[in-house]
């Protein structure tokens, strides 16, 4: 009979695949929902073990970018983490006719609502580009 080859694996290589899997592992899929009203796109966002302060969002480039930031590398003497790393929780593509200087978000019932109104003025914009020859 055969006896298997114990393979030893060093310690760093230990250490990086247990940091990285806090960081990319065992967390739930958000919920996101996207409704539209006659006014608005209505966003309900829902990510478990995320509270009411954590959920960060920035819009660039009509992109709706929804995140958290999570702290890494806190020394057990901090009070609080000095070094952070965004986790992703979701990105929409906004319409043209968003009014992005308007957006808004709540925090009630466990989610997070964002409300991104319309922008009446643009939407429906169509033009005819004559092609020069």
């Amino acid at each position: 009979m055969k006896m298997k080859k114990k393979i030893e694996i060093p310690r760093n290589i230990l250490a990086d695949i247990d940091f990285n899997n806090t960081l990319n592992g065992g967390r739930t899929e958000p919920n996101i929902e996207v409704n539209q009203t006659e006014n608005a796109y209505e966003v309900f966002v829902k990510v478990a073990g995320l509270s009411a302060d954590h959920l960060q969002m920035d819009v660039q480039d009509n992109r709706l970018w929804l995140y958290a930031l999570q702290p890494v590398l806190k020394k057990a003497e901090e009070d609080e983490a000095q070094n952070f790393v965004p986790q992703t929780i979701g990105q929409i593509m906004l319409p043209n006719f968003v009014d992005l200087e308007n957006i808004s978000a709540k925090y009630y019932n466990h989610q997070w609502k964002i409300v991104m109104p319309i922008d009446e003025h643009r939407k429906g914009f169509k033009k005819r580009i004559d092609v020069e020859i």
